[in-house]
């Protein structure tokens, strides 16, 4: 009884904390470069001229994606939801597969070598994930360090404090921002035929 009672404990009180969200910094103390609200509904924010950011697009987004005039979608959740829904539109969809509890250096390369691709095309792009909120969030907080040359502190602190809905039960993320991890990403992308890490 006593073990029974521990479990279903543990299984609520991480059910909750998994729920929680990190603070979001008030509209007057939050910074300019920080993302700008196109739908908060959709969770659809403009990151900088080129990116954009939300949760899994629906068929009522579609218009906003048109209207920002988006080209690319890097569609992060392990289901590809995007195939169907965006189906007929002129958009690219890239799927990279990532579990937010998993995710790791490699996969955020992969977002990064898709913003690469896209950019050297003058291409507009979206990244999704279910929420819009973590791994996203993560992707998000890498371009901004990658391309856009800010402190890894302030990537971090828009990253969860942005409004965004980030989680902080997920601490395995935060731990991607090492500096080696970073330098490991400047590589790759620099020199993608690079065996480091």
């Amino acid at each position: 009884m006593i073990k029974q009672y521990f479990l279903a404990t543990l299984i609520l009180s991480s059910t909750l904390t998994g729920c929680i969200t990190t603070s979001t910094l008030p509209a007057d103390q939050r910074p300019q470069n920080w993302g700008q609200v196109i739908q908060s509904d959709y969770n659809f924010y403009k990151m900088s001229d080129s990116i954009f950011r939300s949760e899994q697009p629906s068929k009522q987004l579609i218009p906003l994606l048109a209207q920002h005039n988006i080209d690319v979608v890097i569609n992060l959740r392990s289901r590809d939801k995007d195939s169907s829904t965006l189906a007929g539109q002129n958009l690219e969809l890239v799927h990279i597969p990532i579990h937010t509890w998993a995710i790791n250096e490699h996969d955020l390369l992969q977002v990064m070598r898709s913003i690469q691709t896209a950019q050297q095309k003058g291409q507009k792009v979206l990244i999704h994930c279910y929420h819009g909120s973590d791994r996203t969030g993560a992707s998000i907080a890498m371009y901004r360090i990658i391309f856009e040359n800010w402190s890894t502190a302030d990537a971090l602190n828009e990253m969860k404090h942005g409004g965004y809905g980030f989680h902080p039960i997920w601490g395995n993320i935060e731990k991607l921002f090492s500096p080696e991890k970073i330098k490991w990403i400047r590589e790759q992308l620099s020199n993608p035929s690079s065996t480091q890490g």
